[in-house]
């Protein structure tokens, strides 16, 4: 991207502004009292009626002043009063609201420059791709020099990168969930993105929380079989890719011949349940058995061979392995799968109660939400949230493919919060560039550069950011590799210096310009709450300001579902009440 290169303009002292200011004050009470005193019949009588004629008159008292003389002259003194004051009041204001990093906007991205992402351009675009039945466009901020609203439109993919309480969760998550009257997909690690918005969007479809770890207090009132994802082998193994990327980091390395090994039986026993109709948890009592000899569980191979002969051999090979490497196969692959042990996790992905499944291609046709809840690190379920993700993503793509234009009617609008530890599918930097064109927006958030790393590789985190139509900035971040890039990418502008000295022949000033960052390392990493930077896809960077969801339409119905939520909350002992000490 070429570097934002703007001027700062040679009268922006403070000084020469003031007295600019004074010049002009006097020169409107000059021209008030010459004009209030041509009123006056008395100035027929003087030789000339020129401003400097008049105003000696009546400082001299030659021209004695009458009522509607001093009347005008009041008037007009108070309107200059009165716009001095308007004046002042909104500066106050504008600076009270701003923050410290406010001026810096002046040389970056200007809203003629952004006009695509205004509301009215984005609006026409809407109608353009039909997607009017979500909305105008996905929000994302007011743009700082302006104050105008800045909008996302349904053809673009979106990443965030934002520290702890940045404002993510109440300035862009709830706002973005709640401003569409389409689909939504959300994730988080936490409750308070669920209780914020799922009131207000159960006005609009149906409300699905998948809480698979019991963060929420969600009843498991119906399941989703990853399984149901697996219609061949090369799905099978997409699945056990998510798996894979759950159990460990992307630059984590595995053994060169028990990890390949592991991760292509795991495959083939997940096609194996999928296509016998078995529950997936036997894929987990298949990988404790690696003889298949257990009477109770059977043999996969017997049940592969009628559907997928030639994977159902490689299994048979696998099993008639010497026992120090099959055990060593089996082994990596209960440390892939070991989820699927888990006793909370089970109601969620059986089906033991008749509850009805999630279907995701009828997700993706309705204006319903769906939560996919999970906690990061050791022994979470982020491998069972992950496989959701793909497969309500995968639907979408189906269904867009085959509807006019390509894209989906009324566009999803994925809202992938915390990412790295809840959705860790490292398909998804290949499939970012052409989601937006069909209809499936993503705003995928992350805590740091380096998070995304780790989930997704130095490649994949590339990728993510380079296929992005908006790249978002914002305040909590201290990556030294990452901010010194991001300081590259908003560019520089020029600076007058100005020297003055007292001279003998008078006081003489030196004007230079030099070139400098708009924001350097340490100003990024210390970027105030509720300021971010954007860098859209072909426009220069800009500086813009998230806004809560309490100054939002909605605010009060926010608010309502937030309480009553986290009173249940309480009630079931999911939440800690608060304390008023």
């Amino acid at each position: 991207m070429r570097p934002n290169r703007r001027a700062q303009p040679l009268g922006a002292d403070t000084g020469w502004i003031a007295l600019g200011a004074l010049v002009a004050v006097v020169m409107f009470v000059s021209m008030l009292g010459w004009l209030a005193a041509l009123t006056n019949p008395a100035v027929d009588e003087l030789s000339r009626r020129d401003p400097f004629t008049v105003l000696r008159a009546v400082l001299t008292g030659q021209l004695a002043p009458t009522p509607l003389q001093v009347g005008i002259f009041i008037g007009g003194l108070l309107v200059l009063g009165v716009a001095i004051a308007a004046i002042a009041t909104l500066a106050l204001r504008r600076r009270s609201a701003g923050s410290r990093v406010d001026h810096k906007a002046s040389s970056m991205g200007q809203i003629r420059e952004l006009e695509e992402m205004t509301q009215k351009k984005v609006a026409e675009d809407t109608a353009r791709l039909g997607a009017g039945g979500a909305a105008d466009g996905v929000p994302l901020g007011r743009h700082v020099p302006s104050g105008k609203i800045l909008l996302g439109t349904w053809e673009w993919v979106q990443i965030w990168l934002m520290g702890p309480r940045a404002g993510k969760t109440s300035c862009v998550c709830v706002p973005q969930i709640l401003e569409t009257q389409g689909p939504v997909f959300a994730t988080s690690n936490k409750r308070d993105i669920v209780d914020l918005t799922r009131g207000p969007r159960s006005e609009i479809g149906r409300v699905l929380i998948h809480d698979v770890q019991d963060i929420i207090g969600a009843e498991p009132t119906w399941w989703w079989n990853p399984l149901s994802f697996v219609t061949d082998f090369a799905r099978a193994e997409k699945l056990v890719d998510v798996f894979v990327s759950s159990a460990m980091d992307a630059d984590s390395k595995e053994d060169a011949y028990f990890g390949p090994a592991g991760r292509e039986t795991l495959a083939r026993l997940f096609l194996t349940a999928a296509v016998s109709g078995r529950p997936i948890t036997d894929v987990y009592l298949w990988a404790m058995d690696p003889s298949g000899k257990d009477p109770e569980i059977g043999d996969p191979t017997v049940l592969l061979v009628e559907d997928d002969y030639t994977q159902a051999m490689g299994l048979s090979k696998t099993q008639n392995l010497t026992e120090k490497q099959r055990d060593g196969i089996y082994g990596t692959m209960r440390t892939i799968c070991g989820v699927l042990a888990n006793k909370k996790v089970l109601p969620w992905i059986t089906d033991t109660e008749g509850r009805p499944h999630f279907d995701p291609y009828e997700f993706v046709r309705s204006s319903g939400t769906v939560y996919a809840i999970s906690r990061e690190g050791g022994g979470s379920a982020r491998a069972i949230t992950g496989a959701l993700t793909m497969a309500v993503l995968t639907a979408a793509e189906e269904i867009g493919s085959r509807m006019p234009g390509g894209r989906l009617a009324t566009p999803l609008m994925a809202v992938l919060d915390e990412a790295a530890n809840v959705c860790r599918w490292r398909d998804l930097p290949d499939v970012y560039s052409h989601y937006g064109s069909r209809g499936i927006i993503i705003s995928t958030f992350f805590q740091s550069w380096q998070q995304g790393v780790e989930a997704f590789g130095v490649n994949g985190m590339d990728k993510l950011w380079g296929a992005a139509n908006i790249r978002a900035s914002g305040s909590g971040l201290a990556d030294d590799k990452f901010l010194p890039h991001l300081s590259q990418l908003i560019g520089d502008h020029d600076v007058v210096h100005r020297t003055s000295t007292q001279q003998r022949g008078g006081r003489s000033t030196t004007t230079s310009i030099s070139r400098e960052r708009i924001f350097d390392v340490s100003e990024l990493a210390a970027m105030p709450r509720g300021r971010a930077v954007m860098i859209p896809a072909g426009q220069p960077a800009t500086l813009f300001a998230l806004e809560h969801w309490s100054a939002k339409p909605y605010g009060q119905k926010v608010a309502a579902s937030r309480d009553y939520y986290e009173a249940q909350a309480v009630q079931t002992g999911h939440l800690e009440e608060a304390s008023n000490v």
